[in-house]
């Protein structure tokens, strides 16, 4: 059986979409311009199958992403027109397709006002605002992931092979999710210095993350003249130096703006707006209060030459075939340059320590980033609905086509038909079909694997309807309440006082359980019973190796919230052979 994809040459027809030419590729899939009944599409194609010895586990991401895109409708997110298999078993995603800039050549070729760019935020901030309701995280935000359609100026959301959603199987192997290096919130780099010697620790992807990335953006377009330039920039994660302000950089940008994107950039995450809808309003506060001072290109248009015009590789601020750059502006790509060179060796010297590893690169990515390829284990079989003849990809651009029936129209009609309570015994495919809020998916049942409760009996001497107590996220303490995150992961620890009886023994103190949370609304029928549910599938004793496991905890609810429950951090949980 093949393990690899072979292009697709132009004329070939797959499904009825009638391949035109490849717009991109990378490590994990190929997309192709592809044209059906007379519209332009774009088909993204899996680089492999499902069973052809997948090391990447690219088969398991294009199911992911098929199953995001269905969660999803909004007009700045790229719209999902179908799905199949190619001939050759490999899986593809039919997107529409976007006729656009990336963010950066936009801002290069229209030299858009600083009020053109809040505006273009806004919008990014309440998509992303409707996929965080909805418990979907892009997790790989960046500059080429986002399309301005040039027919009406719209930035369009693109790319979710990183993506995950509440509730999703666990694909990563490394410690942090899928991603690119620059784009990383620093809390990232932290994690991993802090467990560089725990193998199996998985960092929670959270909106802080996104938040950050999205200020990352935000920040390059605000103070770099050239942002689709390839060239060495200063890190606006760098553990030993924040970035400079905006302001600073580029004296342009008015003294508000510059501080609300100093404090998106916070090494706390606290600091950071709570949630991507505050981050809108405040955006749309600045749009809305802009001024005569704000209707200026962010650059003047003289800075923004290209790359062939400005002479890269020679001196900053002197062309070597071209007139001089400003003053001002050779000034601060000489200080620049200067501080590159200084933060590249200190950061050689931070990774040769050996708290963080060096970025792996991940050729799917442009050559201007530098993301840390992960590799990923297969997920749990997710079944997808009937495909639809309902086609992007990223880093190329987009016509927008309108579905026969509109996909919000169509879950309307179905959810009228469906009860609260009947969603809460749905898959979460069933769900998102019927058009329940995935605030109300409940967790999928399960039986333990024989893996499992081999390890259990054997080896951890723990038995069906044994109960231990531990606090179920270590980052927080253990008194008080939490607001726990459907789908985030968390890592238990069982604290020093309290134990009893067999826990003494088999669950001792400094045991860590991983696992992910989840949670049953009081709208699905549940009002008295549990609403957090926390799932522990591995555990680690003080002194052994890590061991899979089945280990349900369940606690009552003190409030739900922006799509979060409160719940008590200090409860006891109970080893399962099957859940429910």
């Amino acid at each position: 059986m093949t393990a690899t994809l072979s292009r697709l040459p132009s004329g070939t027809v797959v499904d009825g979409w009638h391949v035109s030419r490849e717009l991109g590729n990378g490590g994990f899939a190929v997309v192709y311009l592809v044209e059906k009944n007379g519209k332009p599409y774009a088909l993204k194609v899996a680089r492999h199958r499902e069973a052809s010895g997948d090391d990447k586990q690219t088969h398991a991401r294009m199911v992911r992403e098929a199953t995001t895109l269905l969660m999803l409708n909004h007009p700045n997110i790229i719209r999902h027109r179908g799905y199949g298999y190619a001939e050759t078993g490999n899986m593809y995603v039919a997107l529409e397709y976007v006729d656009g800039w990336t963010l950066a050549e936009w801002k290069e070729r229209k030299h858009p006002t600083i009020h053109e760019i809040l505006r273009v935020f806004v919008k990014l901030a309440s998509a992303l605002s409707y996929m965080h309701e909805r418990g979907v995280l892009h997790r790989d935000l960046k500059l080429v992931n986002v399309l301005i359609r040039k027919s009406d100026g719209e930035p369009i959301i693109i790319d979710f092979g990183c993506a995950t959603y509440s509730m999703a199987e666990d694909l990563t192997e490394e410690g942090l999710p899928p991603g690119t290096e620059r784009f990383r919130a620093p809390e990232q780099f932290k994690f991993l210095r802090e467990h560089k010697n725990e193998h199996r620790a998985r960092y929670a992807f959270k909106v802080a993350d996104e938040i950050f990335a999205l200020g990352v953006m935000l920040y390059e377009l605000l103070t770099d003249p050239r942002p689709a330039e390839n060239r060495p920039r200063i890190a606006p994660n760098n553990p030993l130096m924040p970035p400079p302000p905006v302001r600073r950089v580029n004296p342009r940008i008015p003294l508000a703006l510059s501080e609300l994107v100093e404090r998106i950039l916070s090494r706390d995450p606290s600091q950071r707006p709570v949630d991507t809808e505050a981050l809108r309003r405040e955006l749309e506060e600045h749009l809305e209060r802009s001024g005569a001072e704000y209707m200026v290109p962010a650059h003047a248009p003289s800075e923004q030459w290209s790359s062939e015009s400005s002479g890269v590789g020679g001196p900053p601020g002197v062309p070597s075939n071209g007139p001089t750059l400003p003053k001002r502006a050779s000034r601060v790509l000489a200080a620049g340059a200067a501080l590159v060179m200084a933060l590249t060796a200190a950061v050689t010297f931070w990774r040769v320590s050996g708290d963080v590893p060096s970025p792996i690169p991940d050729h799917s990515a442009p050559p201007m980033t530098s993301p840390l390829d992960m590799s990923l284990p297969s997920p749990a079989p997710i079944v997808l609905p009937p495909a639809t003849d309902v086609g992007q990809k990223e880093g190329s651009t987009v016509k927008m086509t309108t579905p026969e029936v509109p996909i919000q129209e169509r879950r309307t009609r179905v959810r009228n038909k469906v009860s609260a309570a009947e969603c809460a015994g749905l898959s979460l495919v069933a769900a998102l079909a019927a058009g329940c809020p995935s605030s109300q998916i409940r967790p999928e049942s399960f039986t333990c694997p024989a893996g499992a409760a081999l390890a259990m009996e054997d080896h951890l001497h723990w038995e069906t309807g044994d109960r231990f107590t531990l606090v179920i996220d270590d980052r927080h303490n253990k008194e008080g309440r939490v607001w726990f995150t459907p789908g985030s992961d968390v890592v238990g620890v069982v604290p020093k006082d309290n134990l009893y009886g067999k826990q003494r023994e088999v669950a001792p103190t400094g045991t860590r359980f991983y696992g992910k949370v989840y949670y049953l609304s009081d709208k699905m029928g549940r009002a008295d019973g549990p609403a957090l549910v926390v799932r522990y599938d591995r555990v680690k004793l003080p002194g052994q190796d890590e061991h899979p496991i089945c280990f349900v905890v369940e606690g009552r609810s003190y409030g739900f919230k922006d799509g979060r429950v409160e719940a008590s951090n200090y409860l006891s949980g109970r080893v399962v052979d099957r859940w429910p």
